[in-house]
């Protein structure tokens, strides 16, 4: 005769043995792991997601800089959505001219925003890189010190949020040793790792970097053994290299490619002198010499 126990017991039991309590604890369990599945599942969403704006990110670096090899200049950015830079320093990145997809994977569009002395020619963007960028676009990077500094040309994506509650998609960092702003650019901009208020994504391309992939300086030596003064041209920046007495000679940096002459009157004027080699020539290679007999 079975215990009061055993039959309490026997209530408990479905019809493959198991009791409605360990049932129970196998449906828990199921449970958990259905939940932290869920869980798992969105991270992995979430980093596919962040990784894939990245790759966007480094797509539209280069593009930038390989248009800056071909065109001499970097593009300006776009301020009507239609894909075309529109002469002006900030806005939208010009993905027509980069010939690239519009968006990032959060289907939103860069912002783009480039120093306005890299828009005009090879000349004037070579001599500003020279020179040395000073103004916007400035950011400071969180990898690194807290100083802004002047980069060549910046893009930034808005991660999935507007991380920080301001009502702009893009997100700023007002406090701690590293602050700036990506909605507008000013103070400065701002690459940061992700945390619960900021979620930009930030590439951008440095002076030096550009400078190394655009500009090729080379030397070019004017001899004047005339007994008359002449003159050296540059018909590329359209501008006098210098001015050559009787007997006197000068040496000049110039960018390959550039179209240059020697010449009897000054700003471009007059005529070509008798040259070895006769000018204007276009000066490439390693450098160049004229001889003026």
């Amino acid at each position: 005769m079975k215990s009061p126990a055993s039959r309490f017991s026997r209530c408990f039991e479905g019809k493959n043995g198991f009791t409605l309590i360990e049932m129970a604890i196998v449906m828990i369990i199921i449970g958990v792991l259905s939940g932290g599945g869920a869980f798992v599942m969105g991270m992995l969403t979430e980093r596919k997601a962040r990784n894939e704006s990245i790759d966007y990110l480094h797509q539209a670096r280069e593009a930038l800089i390989s248009y800056a090899s071909t065109q001499g200049m970097l593009p300006s950015a776009d301020t009507d959505q239609d894909g075309t830079g529109d002469g002006a320093a900030s806005g939208g990145f010009p993905y027509l001219d980069l010939k690239l997809k519009p968006t990032d994977f959060y289907k939103r569009a860069l912002r783009y925003e480039v120093d306005s002395s890299l828009t005009t020619d090879l000349q004037t963007a070579c001599s500003a890189l020279k020179a040395g960028l000073a103004g916007a676009p400035d950011v400071v990077d969180g990898d690194g010190s807290t100083t802004a500094f002047p980069v060549a040309a910046i893009l930034v994506s808005s991660g999935p949020m507007d991380a920080d509650g301001d009502g702009n998609i893009l997100d700023s960092i007002t406090a701690g040793t590293h602050q700036g702003n990506n909605t507008t650019g000013v103070p400065n901009y701002i690459r940061f790792p992700p945390t619960e208020t900021f979620d930009d994504l930030v590439l951008y391309i440095g002076e030096h970097e550009l400078y190394s992939e655009l500009c090729e300086y080379l030397a070019l030596a004017v001899i004047n053994s005339s007994a008359s003064t002449v003159y050296v041209y540059n018909h590329t920046a359209g501008s006098n290299l210098g001015t050559l007495t009787a007997g006197d000679s000068g040496s000049y940096q110039i960018l390959s490619g550039t179209q240059a002459s020697v010449r009897d009157a000054n700003n471009g004027g007059g005529s070509p002198v008798v040259s070895s080699p006769d000018t204007p020539i276009f000066v490439a290679g390693r450098g160049y010499t004229i001889d003026v007999p």
